[in-house]
């Protein structure tokens, strides 16, 4: 039986081509809701760009008829602007009907009762649909853009391999393989004695390589599980072009990628220079505009990057300082800086570059859309390598979940190409009191 879909604002600002993706079902926009669309219009950020998208469909659309009538769209469904139903005697004593989600309540209620048709109210406003359902109005959040990661473990290959085959391993780097693996899999080899050793299969898939031996550690980092010695193959490893390392806080994602950028572009100089870049979303209340020039501004943000690098320096530099050497980290950051080696930039600026031979690091990636990591990866240019660290359990993004985040649609799109790495990091190595607490509290 043909839907009546009532979309919420919220739906047409995370996704503005959601008006088509309901099938041969009838699409209702209240009023209300172009009312909330046009008022975000403005916005610079990926909410104002979603907000113009989705009036431009509207606009598009136009020209098949009158929207309040409805009007019908190639996959066979109607799409139709709802002028009426917005009565608040339809809702509980004392509504408010000037509040934008009453008013969408009492479109939704009044449909209910009018059709002959199931009517659902579609919204990503978990308290919306908590609302809907005391009114006993069918609702749903929007589903067509979430992607279901499969179990960790089904990622990870177990691969028994004999005495002989390690001697080869150990001599050359790698072994070939009797049947081809999928590009850059998490490889878990198993010896004769039951030790395990971390491999990756080749960017062909026809060969198990292994480079984390004694001397090979990018930056003097050493990887303290297997996890984060996957997470080194793929990093060091210049052929991977894109490298996704999800995983909880403190498991070593940042430090990792900045241990092997640095490694990378300041000694091997395989890259120009290093930019370091994360999505300004601050964590609780934000305590508004930041006074000084752009770097003092976008400095509280880029805190965590300034953490590890200032993390990472100081081992290089401590014998300096045991010679009586007065040199702050901060001065060691900004030289690179100075001598263009090193970037830290906010993603607000990223748009429109084009960035060639560099080793991009977007930190916190969990809080971008699937449209802006789209948007980050193809400013890549010739020979640049892009690394996305985040954790889709902690989303502060308003429209965004753990199946829905740009991390979650790469994994789900990318796996399997050659060009593509990823990574699920488990356990925290931050501290042991960082590791006990996460998991007693």
């Amino acid at each position: 039986m043909q839907k009546v879909y009532v979309l919420d604002s919220s739906v047409l600002l995370h996704d503005p081509n959601a008006i088509f993706q309901f099938q041969e079902n009838e699409v209702i926009i209240p009023y209300v809701v172009l009312e909330e669309v046009e008022s975000k219009k403005r916005l610079l950020e990926n909410v104002g760009r979603a907000a113009r998208e989705a009036i431009r469909y509207l606009d598009q659309l136009r020209d098949k008829g009158q929207l309040s009538q409805g009007v019908l769209i190639p996959n066979g469904g109607k799409v139709r602007i709802e002028l009426n139903h917005y009565s608040n005697e339809i809702l509980p004593l004392n509504s408010d009907m000037a509040l934008a989600d009453n008013r969408i309540l009492a479109v939704s209620l009044s449909l209910t009762h009018e059709e002959e048709r199931p009517v659902v109210l579609v919204t990503k406003d978990i308290a919306m649909r908590i609302k809907a359902d005391a009114l006993g109005i069918l609702t749903d959040d929007y589903h067509n853009d979430k992607v279901a990661l499969p179990p960790i473990r089904e990622e990870i290959l177990r691969l028994p391999i004999e005495d002989a085959d390690v001697a080869e391993l150990y001599q050359n780097r790698y072994i070939p393989l009797q049947t081809a693996l999928s590009p850059n899999r998490c490889v878990k080899a198993v010896l004769s004695d039951n030790s395990v050793l971390p491999l990756v299969s080749s960017i062909d898939g026809k060969k198990l390589v292994y480079n984390m031996g004694k001397g090979l550690a990018p930056w003097d980092i050493r990887p303290k599980n297997l996890e984060q010695s996957w997470a080194l193959e793929m990093l060091n490893n210049p052929e991977i072009k894109l490298v996704n390392l999800m995983g909880p806080a403190g498991t070593g994602k940042t430090l990792l990628a900045l241990a092997s950028g640095l490694e990378q572009t300041i000694h091997a100089e395989i890259y120009i220079r290093m930019l370091c870049a994360r999505p300004i979303v601050p964590f609780g209340k934000d305590i508004g505009f930041l006074p000084g020039e752009k770097d003092q501004k976008v400095r509280p943000y880029m805190q965590p990057i300034y953490d590890n690098l200032e993390y990472l320096l100081r081992s290089r530099r401590e014998k300096e300082r045991e010679r009586g050497s007065e040199s702050l980290i901060d001065s060691a950051v900004d030289l690179l800086i100075k001598k263009r080696q090193l970037e830290i930039e906010v993603l607000t600026y990223i748009r429109g570059r084009s960035i060639p031979n560099q080793y991009i690091i977007i930190d916190e990636a969990q809080n971008l859309s699937a449209h802006e990591v789209k948007t980050i990866i193809t400013r890549a240019g010739e020979g640049t390598k892009i690394v996305l660290c985040g954790d889709p359990d902690q989303i502060d993004h308003p429209y965004l979940d753990k199946e829905s985040n740009g991390l979650a649609h790469l994994a789900s799109r990318l796996t399997g190409q050659s060009f593509y790495g990823q990574v699920r990091l488990i356990r925290g190595e931050r501290s042991e009191l960082a590791t006990r607490a996460a998991g007693l509290l």
